[in-house]
C-alpha cells in the first residue's frame, strides 16, 4: 500500500464514522422534531460532511490522475530501455571485437573499418536522444527503485561505451588517411616509373645496331644505355623505399605494430 492509498483510506474512514452519526441521528429525525435545539447541530454535521466528501472526493480524482501520469512514465520508461538495452548490448560487444583487432593490412580492410565505425557513431548519435530521454524519464519514476537501478545501469554502460568508441575514432581516421596517401604516393610513383623508362627504352630500340658505323653515335647509344642503368637502378632504390614504407605501415596498422 503505497502512501497516498494509506491517505485516503484513513480519511473515507473518519468520514464513514461521520456518516454512522449522521445515521444514528436520521434513525431517529421524529425525536428531532420534539427537539427542535438539536436539529441545528445535526444539520451543521451534514454540511460538514458535504464539505468533507467533496474534498475526499477531489483528492481521489488527483490521485487517480497521478496514478494514471506515473503509469504513463512507467510504460515511456519501458519502452525506451526495450529500444535502448539490445543496442547497448550490440554496442559492447562491436567494441570489444575491434579493440582486440583495429589494425588494416591494406586500403580496402582501412576503409572497411572506417566506414563501419562511421556507421556506429551514426547510430550511437541516434541513440543518444533514447538515452536522454531515458535519463529525464528517471525522475518521474521515483518510486520505482528496479527501474531506476536499471536506468543507472545503462547510463553508465553508455558511458563507457562513448568513451570508447571516441578512442577508436581518431585511429581508424589515422589509419585510412594514412593508407589513402602512402597508396596515392605509390600509385603515382609507380606510373611514373613506367612512362619514364618505358620512355627511355622505346627511344633507344629504334636505333638499328647493324648501322651504328659511326664511333659517335656509338658513344651515344652507350651513353643512353649508361643513363638508362643508372635511371633504373635509382627507381628501383626507390621503389625499394617505398615498400619498405609499405612494411612499416602495415606493421603500424596491424594489432602487433599497434601493441
Amino acid at each position: 500500500m503505497n502512501f497516498f492509498t494509506y491517505r485516503i483510506r484513513s480519511e473515507l474512514g473518519e468520514h464513514l464514522h461521520s456518516l454512522s452519526i449522521l445515521y444514528s441521528d436520521g434513525s431517529s429525525l421524529e425525536s428531532l422534531r420534539t427537539r427542535p435545539k438539536d436539529l441545528p447541530d445535526a444539520l451543521s454535521r451534514l454540511a460538514q460532511l458535504r464539505v468533507l466528501a467533496e474534498m475526499a472526493s477531489g483528492k481521489v480524482n488527483r490521485e487517480e490522475e497521478q496514478v494514471a501520469e506515473s503509469r504513463t512514465h512507467v510504460q515511456t520508461t519501458h519502452r525506451y530501455i526495450q529500444q535502448f538495452q539490445p543496442w547497448v548490448d550490440s554496442a559492447e560487444y562491436y567494441l570489444t571485437k575491434r579493440l582486440d583487432q583495429s589494425g588494416a593490412l591494406n586500403l580496402t580492410e582501412a576503409k572497411q573499418l572506417y566506414d563501419k565505425h562511421k556507421e556506429f557513431l551514426e547510430e550511437r548519435r541516434r541513440m543518444a536522444l533514447i538515452h536522454t530521454n531515458l535519463v529525464e524519464e528517471e525522475r518521474n519514476v521515483a518510486d520505482q527503485h528496479e527501474l531506476k537501478a536499471s536506468i543507472k545501469s545503462l547510463s553508465l554502460r553508455w558511458l563507457e561505451i562513448v568513451r570508447k568508441s571516441d578512442e577508436l575514432t581518431p585511429r581508424y581516421d589515422k589509419q585510412y588517411s594514412s593508407w589513402l596517401l602512402f597508396e596515392s604516393e605509390l600509385n603515382s610513383f609507380r606510373d611514373q616509373i613506367l612512362e619514364e623508362l618505358e620512355r627511355r627504352v622505346n627511344s633507344t630500340v629504334t636505333i638499328d645496331v647493324n648501322k651504328l658505323i659511326d664511333l659517335a653515335r656509338i658513344n651515344t647509344l652507350l651513353n643512353e644505355l649508361r643513363a638508362l642503368d643508372e635511371n633504373i637502378h635509382n627507381h628501383t632504390s626507390n621503389y625499394n623505399r617505398f615498400n619498405k614504407q609499405l612494411s612499416d605501415l602495415r606493421q603500424y596498422t596491424s594489432t602487433e605494430g599497434q601493441r
